[in-house]
């Protein structure tokens, strides 16, 4: 399992670089839209970024200061841009809404594109892949090794109240029973599976090292069949809707710092089993 989880990893890093680095190609033919938001963060000199706490992407210190691999990508952007940044802290349950609300000029955070949320807002290029993935501990005596096994009524799964793998417990695991958590963290999930209040947890693939390091969790799918877990998705930045000269900008920054090698070298630094679960 240790050598499926490996190989996965360097799946996703592999083509985190990859759709980078096509990103440049077709944002010209999206620069003749308004560019009232990037203007207005020009003429304010700050760009507002919403985050919200997804270990090993972004999380705070004790301090409140935002580390890791977004909030150094999100500092660079700034600088792209020519303005300062402020990051505005806010959960998942209502970072969507914080974007189109106008609490912040992009979501920061690393939020999964997916069809559901595309149709309210628009995405970067993306900058990984993963997916969702099913969490058990071995020991529990249901052998909660496959997604038919899951299936059922008397298995229960933790989750994060409205993010995309809710979406894939409705449609992998519609006879499950769901204990949809807000704002909860990977913690949190782990909490309830370890404690025995739930039978598995669903989270971001990218987590499989880590939570198989430090929990020995069964896997469902085999990540050796599905590196990525069930409904794949690219991790990027968001941009609301109608902002396509924002939007240009921010693919040809993430294109850039592909091109020359600066993401992958926040990948390694940051993107690792020991952050997964801070």
């Amino acid at each position: 399992m240790r050598r499926s989880l490996a190989r996965a990893r360097q799946v996703l890093a592999l083509t985190s670089v990859g759709a980078i680095a096509w990103a440049a190609i077709g944002t010209a033919s999206s620069a003749s839209a308004p560019n009232t938001e990037l203007a207005a963060i020009k003429k304010a000199g700050v760009i507002t970024i919403g985050m919200a706490e997804t270990p090993p992407f972004e999380w705070t210190t004790s301090s409140g200061k935002w580390v890791s691999f977004n909030p150094v990508l999100a500092e660079k952007l700034a600088a792209y841009l020519h303005v300062k940044y402020k990051f505005v802290t806010t959960g998942w349950t209502g970072i969507v809404a914080g974007l189109q609300t106008g609490k912040y000029d992009i979501v920061g955070a690393a939020i999964n594109a997916t069809p559901t949320r595309e149709k309210v807002i628009n995405f970067s290029h993306p900058y990984y892949q993963t997916g969702t993935s099913f969490f058990s501990l071995a020991s529990n005596p249901k052998k909660l090794t496959s997604i038919s096994a899951l299936n059922k009524p008397d298995v229960s799964v933790a989750v994060v109240t409205g993010s995309d793998n809710q979406e894939a417990i409705s449609k992998y695991l519609p006879k499950a029973q769901v204990r949809a958590l807000p704002n909860a963290s990977v913690a949190n999930l782990v909490s309830e599976v370890v404690s025995g209040r739930a039978d598995a947890l669903a989270t971001s693939t990218y987590l499989a090292p880590a939570l198989d390091k430090k929990y020995h969790f069964v896997v469902a799918p085999s990540l050796s069949k599905a590196p990525y877990g069930v409904l794949p998705v690219g991790v990027a930045w968001g941009v609301p809707k109608g902002q396509a000269h924002l939007l240009a900008k921010i693919n040809t920054f993430l294109a850039k710092e592909a091109r020359n090698g600066d993401i992958s070298k926040l990948e390694k630094k940051w993107l690792t089993p020991a952050n997964s679960l801070k």
